[in-house]
């Protein structure tokens, strides 16, 4: 099959919502507020030098009693709360060509109607098996007019079909980049916080994940949390609007964590599922799907243990699929919290689900007390999540460890110890080459190591790189190897 319409290596779409807008606009200020703070070390002071810079921001935005400046400081109800929050616009470029090519332009949304046109076009590129014609043929004319443009800015092509590269009836889970997982048994297939083609990954990789690889391999998707390394619309949308996605249930949209539910739905997808934590279990073909409790990777730290309004969360979920394969759990960013840890849902999985065959975690002790101040080197969601409990502010610059949000290197182990897992496996360690393994796994894999010997732990600690599988050999239930460069 030849001179069909795929996306193209480099080419990246990243979206725009109000909220992200808003968070454009004071991010200025908050810098000023965390380098004002630096020089003074008195927070009130900072903010009040802040605001005078930057007056019309302070005043549009924020509420600041200045006879009580630290403990007043907030965004004004209207912003945490936003009652509407509309996708502005999807910007999308390709980075293997220099900026002044123009390879790169922006659709503007101004009527959100528009968006399950959007979607169906960018899920008819992606599956890498229809042309041109055959595409205009099930699309809309301003729809065609955005294809040509994606084609101009080399967003997508024609070129010879991709066929699938996930290897076929193989059991097992197959490491994507950063957060992405791809989970299989020999018929059913269900990934995980996928981002291809996204303004995240690096600039100018010599290989990358494309959709077209995973084509006929995904029966649902599982989101585990709206920060933006794990929750990227233009991926999702690059899959079918009947695909079954699983998404943490949001009890109010806030301008940390939106109501992903009602965004699936305004993008055309008719099939999305929020369920409480440890609601029955949900079967997507032959793998059962358990949806657990994602604590820890709040801004939220002893000293301010509460955000500014109990709705203000990051909310998220951890996912066990049990299979007649295997039973794995990913953990993702979730750690600990002042009042709760992913300890208390280890001892339930222990209780009432048993041995854990794989487990799935990042490794990274991170923290919000250890962020820094720049702002610069991290996604505009920080932004937003700082702003739940601005008073964090003051301790985003302490050592590394002093507060540990997510489970790093000695909550991995003490989990694996819990659930009794064979093997665990390092993920989310952001994005590398094909064949190379995550950032900083060597050092982090030898630390949880280190940990498990300590807790007399059998687990085995598994090395994997970006494209591995871990896939059961010669069909044998639960007895599983590496699979390297499965995916290349």
């Amino acid at each position: 099959m030849n001179n069909v319409i795929s996306f193209v290596r480099g080419s990246q779409i990243r979206p725009i919502n109000e909220s992200d807008r808003i968070c454009y606009v004071i991010q200025p200020f908050i810098q000023e507020v965390l380098d004002r703070f630096i020089e003074s070390h008195n927070l009130g002071t900072a903010i009040e030098q802040a605001a005078t810079k930057h007056e019309e921001v302070a005043k549009k935005f924020f509420d600041i009693n200045y006879s009580n400046v630290e403990e007043s400081f907030s965004l004004k109800q209207e912003f945490l709360f936003p009652q509407e929050n509309p996708l502005l616009a999807l910007h999308y470029s390709n980075t293997l060509f220099p900026s002044f090519l123009g390879k790169s332009g922006t659709k503007i949304i101004k009527d959100e109607s528009i968006l399950p046109d959007i979607h169906n076009l960018l899920y008819l590129c992606a599956q890498s098996n229809l042309s041109y014609d055959q595409i205009c043929q099930q699309i809309s004319e301003p729809t065609i007019e955005l294809l040509d443009k994606l084609i101009k800015c080399s967003i997508v092509k024609e070129r010879e079909h991709q066929k699938s590269s996930v290897p076929p009836e193989t059991p097992g889970v197959f490491r994507l980049q950063h957060a992405g997982l791809l989970y299989r048994t020999k018929t059913t297939g269900i990934l995980v916080d996928p981002h291809l083609h996204s303004n995240y990954g690096i600039p100018q990789l010599k290989s990358d994940i494309s959709r077209a690889q995973l084509e006929g391999s995904v029966d649902g998707i599982l989101i585990s949390h709206p920060h933006y390394d794990h929750w990227h619309y233009p991926t999702l949308m690059m899959f079918a609007p009947e695909t079954p996605i699983f998404v943490p249930k949001v009890p109010r949209a806030t301008i940390m964590c939106e109501d992903m539910e009602a965004r699936l739905k305004s993008l055309g997808f008719t099939n999305v599922i929020a369920v409480d934590w440890y609601a029955e279990p949900i079967a997507i073909g032959d793998i059962e799907i358990h949806v657990l409790p994602f604590y820890g990777e709040q801004p939220l730290v002893p000293e301010f243990a509460r955000p500014i309004h109990p709705d203000l969360r990051n909310w998220g979920n951890t996912y066990l699929l049990r299979t007649e394969y295997y039973t794995s759990w990913f953990l993702i960013d979730a750690g600990q919290e002042p009042m709760k840890s992913m300890f208390e849902v280890a001892e339930y999985v222990k209780e009432k689900i048993g041995t854990v065959d794989l487990l799935l975690s990042n490794f990274q002790p991170l923290s919000y007390n250890s962020i820094g101040t720049n702002l610069s080197g991290w996604g505009i969601d920080i932004v937003a999540n700082l702003l739940s409990n601005p008073q964090i502010f003051s301790v985003t610059n302490k050592e590394e460890g002093e507060y540990v949000a997510l489970l790093g290197p000695k909550g991995v182990a003490k989990v694996c110890a819990i659930v009794g897992a064979k093997a665990c496996l390092p993920y989310a360690h952001s994005w590398a080459e094909i064949g190379q393994p995550g950032v900083n796994d060597e050092q982090l894999i030898a630390q949880v190591e280190a940990e498990l010997k300590n807790l007399g732990a059998s687990t085995q600690v598994i090395p994997w790189k970006i494209g591995d599988g871990y896939a059961v050999k010669n069909g044998e239930v639960r007895d599983l190897a590496i699979l390297e460069g499965a995916l290349s």
